[in-house]
């Protein structure tokens, strides 16, 4: 059996005609037939879980091959009430923390500091003032590697937290990887990407060229890698770029937790 077609005329109920890997013979036969009807997604349960909390911070980084993670950006939102940016002292909103001297360089170490310094700080005024907190992001496997990569390659300089401190943020369940939620409820036709499956929570980003592989020319630009000076243009073009990754991020859960939800097929009724 080759063809989507076959395989979406199959009982889902049955059992595979040839073996599968990794994926269950009826989430199988679905996939096929949300393809087959141009269906980007579908839902596998009829309500997603998403972790929720009074003070949200999503969270998206942006590295340069194996050199560095030269921008941590944020978006604060506060769905506990809108007083509570002021009772934190924090503005809602998109903030990023940035280095544009070209990597590998030691001024990463201070952006970074920066970055975790502010996170440490609104955790911490949540805590006082009995508040939930999460954080999001977007395949946590980006995320956590320079996370933990930052802290044991600038151990000791100003405001760098030790690799404990990482371990423990990551390994809690305050930091929610949104890649993970989707994967597990919800199959996905065209890919499980974030410029895959954002698009169908109604985000779109504002730069027809965003993606991360372009990203990268735009940062040789941006720090003038390549003999050129450094393009001014190329740096806000990766902040707006990185805005809209973070704003994608949390336009994706709270589609996962509107009504809009139920107008996605469930994968049981195809």
């Amino acid at each position: 059996m080759t063809k989507v077609t076959e395989l979406a005329a199959l009982d889902p109920s049955g059992l595979p005609p040839v073996p599968l890997h990794g994926m269950p013979f009826a989430d199988a036969v679905a996939l096929a037939r949300a393809w087959q009807r141009g269906l980007p997604v579908v839902r596998k349960v009829a309500r997603v879980p998403v972790v929720r909390a009074d003070v949200e911070i999503d969270v998206d980084m942006e590295s340069f091959g194996e050199s560095g993670a030269y921008l941590w950006g944020c978006l604060l939102s506060t769905p506990g009430g809108a007083d509570l940016a002021d009772k934190l002292g924090e503005p809602t909103g998109y903030r990023a923390f940035a280095t544009w001297e070209p990597l590998p360089t030691v001024d990463e170490a201070r952006s970074f500091a920066e970055f975790w310094g502010w996170l440490r700080t609104v955790r911490r005024r949540c805590a006082e003032l009995g508040l939930t907190f999460a954080a999001y992001c977007y395949n946590e496997q980006a995320e956590n590697r320079w996370l933990l990569g930052s802290a044991d390659r600038f151990a000791g300089r100003p405001g760098i937290p030790d690799r404990a401190e990482i371990v423990e943020f990551i390994s809690s369940d305050r930091w929610v990887d949104l890649f993970a939620v989707v994967s597990q409820w919800f199959l996905c036709a065209h890919g499980k990407g974030l410029k895959r499956i954002a698009p169908a929570a109604g985000f779109s980003w504002r730069d027809p060229e965003a993606s991360g592989e372009n990203s990268m020319r735009w940062y040789r630009d941006a720090v003038g890698m390549d003999g050129a000076p450094p393009q001014e243009g190329q740096r806000e073009r990766l902040l707006r770029y990185n805005a809209d990754d973070v704003h994608a991020t949390h336009v994706l859960r709270e589609w996962m937790c509107s009504l809009a939800l139920e107008r996605v097929p469930l994968a049981s009724e195809l």
